[in-house]
Protein backbone atom coordinates (compact mmCIF):
# COMPACT_ATOMS: atom_id res chain seq x y z
CA UNK A 1 0.00 0.00 0.00
CA UNK A 2 1.29 3.43 -0.90
CA UNK A 3 0.39 7.02 -0.30
CA UNK A 4 -2.76 7.96 -2.16
CA UNK A 5 -3.82 11.55 -2.96
CA UNK A 6 -7.49 12.23 -2.33
CA UNK A 7 -9.82 15.14 -3.01
CA UNK A 8 -13.05 16.08 -1.25
CA UNK A 9 -15.38 18.75 -2.57
CA UNK A 10 -16.41 20.73 0.50
CA UNK A 11 -18.87 23.34 1.63
CA UNK A 12 -18.09 25.72 4.49
CA UNK A 13 -20.44 23.70 6.70
CA UNK A 14 -18.54 20.49 5.99
CA UNK A 15 -15.20 22.18 6.73
CA UNK A 16 -16.55 23.42 10.06
CA UNK A 17 -17.89 19.94 10.89
CA UNK A 18 -14.48 18.40 10.18
CA UNK A 19 -12.71 21.05 12.25
CA UNK A 20 -15.06 20.58 15.21
CA UNK A 21 -14.60 16.80 15.10
CA UNK A 22 -18.29 16.27 14.40
CA UNK A 23 -17.37 14.52 11.14
CA UNK A 24 -14.26 12.45 10.45
CA UNK A 25 -12.59 12.73 7.07
CA UNK A 26 -12.76 8.92 7.02
CA UNK A 27 -16.57 9.21 6.95
CA UNK A 28 -16.57 11.58 3.95
CA UNK A 29 -17.05 10.26 0.45
CA UNK A 30 -13.88 10.72 -1.61
CA UNK A 31 -14.67 12.69 -4.76
CA UNK A 32 -11.44 11.81 -6.54
CA UNK A 33 -8.59 9.46 -5.63
CA UNK A 34 -5.53 10.02 -7.80
CA UNK A 35 -3.64 7.22 -6.09
CA UNK A 36 0.13 7.68 -6.32
CA UNK A 37 0.00 10.36 -9.03
CA UNK A 38 -0.09 13.31 -6.63
CA UNK A 39 3.62 14.11 -6.47
CA UNK A 40 4.16 13.44 -10.18
CA UNK A 41 1.41 15.97 -10.97
CA UNK A 42 2.81 18.50 -8.53
CA UNK A 43 6.32 18.17 -9.91
CA UNK A 44 5.24 18.29 -13.55
CA UNK A 45 3.09 21.38 -13.03
CA UNK A 46 5.34 23.34 -10.66
CA UNK A 47 8.83 21.82 -10.70
CA UNK A 48 8.58 21.37 -6.91
CA UNK A 49 7.98 18.35 -4.71
CA UNK A 50 5.51 20.03 -2.36
CA UNK A 51 5.22 23.81 -2.60
CA UNK A 52 4.17 25.08 -5.97
CA UNK A 53 3.36 28.59 -7.09
CA UNK A 54 -0.35 29.28 -7.57
CA UNK A 55 -2.45 28.81 -9.49
CA UNK A 56 -0.94 25.52 -10.74
CA UNK A 57 0.28 24.91 -7.20
CA UNK A 58 -3.40 24.65 -6.23
CA UNK A 59 -3.87 21.51 -8.34
CA UNK A 60 -2.16 19.41 -5.64
CA UNK A 61 -2.40 21.80 -2.68
CA UNK A 62 0.28 21.06 -0.10
CA UNK A 63 1.72 24.42 0.89
CA UNK A 64 1.64 25.99 4.31
CA UNK A 65 -0.88 28.61 3.29
CA UNK A 66 -3.40 25.89 2.35
CA UNK A 67 -2.80 23.82 5.48
CA UNK A 68 -6.10 23.35 7.30
CA UNK A 69 -4.68 21.21 10.09
CA UNK A 70 -4.42 17.61 11.21
CA UNK A 71 -7.83 16.00 11.44
CA UNK A 72 -8.68 12.29 11.54
CA UNK A 73 -4.92 11.66 11.78
CA UNK A 74 -4.28 13.28 8.39
CA UNK A 75 -2.91 16.61 7.26
CA UNK A 76 -5.62 18.40 5.30
CA UNK A 77 -5.09 21.16 2.77
CA UNK A 78 -7.96 23.47 1.89
CA UNK A 79 -8.65 25.49 -1.24
CA UNK A 80 -11.32 28.17 -1.24
CA UNK A 81 -13.83 28.26 -4.09
CA UNK A 82 -11.82 31.15 -5.57
CA UNK A 83 -8.61 29.11 -5.50
CA UNK A 84 -10.41 26.15 -7.06
CA UNK A 85 -11.58 28.42 -9.88
CA UNK A 86 -8.06 29.84 -10.35
CA UNK A 87 -6.62 26.32 -10.60
CA UNK A 88 -9.31 25.23 -13.03
CA UNK A 89 -8.69 28.26 -15.26
CA UNK A 90 -4.93 27.64 -15.19
CA UNK A 91 -5.44 24.02 -16.24
CA UNK A 92 -7.88 25.13 -18.94
CA UNK A 93 -5.20 27.44 -20.37
CA UNK A 94 -2.35 24.93 -20.09
CA UNK A 95 -1.27 24.07 -23.60
CA UNK A 96 -0.57 20.34 -24.21
CA UNK A 97 2.85 21.22 -25.65
CA UNK A 98 3.68 23.27 -22.56
CA UNK A 99 2.65 20.36 -20.32
CA UNK A 100 4.85 18.01 -22.35
CA UNK A 101 7.76 20.46 -22.00
CA UNK A 102 7.29 20.55 -18.21
CA UNK A 103 7.36 16.75 -17.97
CA UNK A 104 10.87 15.39 -17.25
CA UNK A 105 10.96 11.76 -16.12
CA UNK A 106 14.75 11.77 -15.65
CA UNK A 107 14.53 14.80 -13.36
CA UNK A 108 11.70 13.13 -11.43
CA UNK A 109 13.97 10.15 -10.83
CA UNK A 110 16.92 12.29 -9.75
CA UNK A 111 14.72 14.44 -7.45
CA UNK A 112 13.11 11.39 -5.83
CA UNK A 113 9.55 12.10 -6.95
CA UNK A 114 7.22 9.52 -5.42
CA UNK A 115 6.79 6.77 -6.70
CA UNK A 116 8.84 7.20 -9.90
CA UNK A 117 11.58 4.62 -10.49
CA UNK A 118 14.28 3.85 -13.01
CA UNK A 119 13.02 2.03 -16.07
CA UNK A 120 9.58 3.61 -16.21
CA UNK A 121 8.13 4.15 -19.67
CA UNK A 122 8.35 7.87 -20.41
CA UNK A 123 5.38 8.11 -22.79
CA UNK A 124 3.19 5.83 -20.67
CA UNK A 125 3.93 7.88 -17.55
CA UNK A 126 3.17 11.12 -19.37
CA UNK A 127 -0.16 9.73 -20.61
CA UNK A 128 -1.08 8.76 -17.03
CA UNK A 129 -0.34 12.33 -15.94
CA UNK A 130 -2.52 13.72 -18.73
CA UNK A 131 -5.38 11.37 -17.86
CA UNK A 132 -5.16 12.22 -14.15
CA UNK A 133 -4.99 15.95 -14.86
CA UNK A 134 -8.14 15.63 -16.96
CA UNK A 135 -9.91 14.01 -14.00
CA UNK A 136 -8.68 16.70 -11.59
CA UNK A 137 -9.70 19.44 -14.02
CA UNK A 138 -13.22 18.00 -14.30
CA UNK A 139 -13.50 17.86 -10.50
CA UNK A 140 -12.27 21.45 -10.14
CA UNK A 141 -14.67 22.61 -12.84
CA UNK A 142 -17.65 21.04 -11.06
CA UNK A 143 -16.55 22.35 -7.65
CA UNK A 144 -15.98 25.86 -9.00
CA UNK A 145 -19.36 25.89 -10.77
CA UNK A 146 -21.06 24.97 -7.48
CA UNK A 147 -19.03 27.53 -5.51
CA UNK A 148 -17.38 24.82 -3.37
CA UNK A 149 -13.90 24.43 -2.00
CA UNK A 150 -11.65 21.40 -2.07
CA UNK A 151 -9.80 19.53 0.64
CA UNK A 152 -6.77 17.50 -0.40
CA UNK A 153 -5.03 14.91 1.74
CA UNK A 154 -2.69 11.97 1.41
CA UNK A 155 -3.84 8.69 2.91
Amino acid sequence: MGMSGRYLVVTQDLIESIQSGEISVHDCSVDLDIDKMWQMLQFTLTGNLADGEPPLGYVVPMSGEQYLGNYSDMDLFLLSSEQVLEAYMALEQLDPDELKARFDLDKMISEGVYPVMEGWDKEGTFQEIVQTLNEVQALYQAAAAAGNGIVFYIF
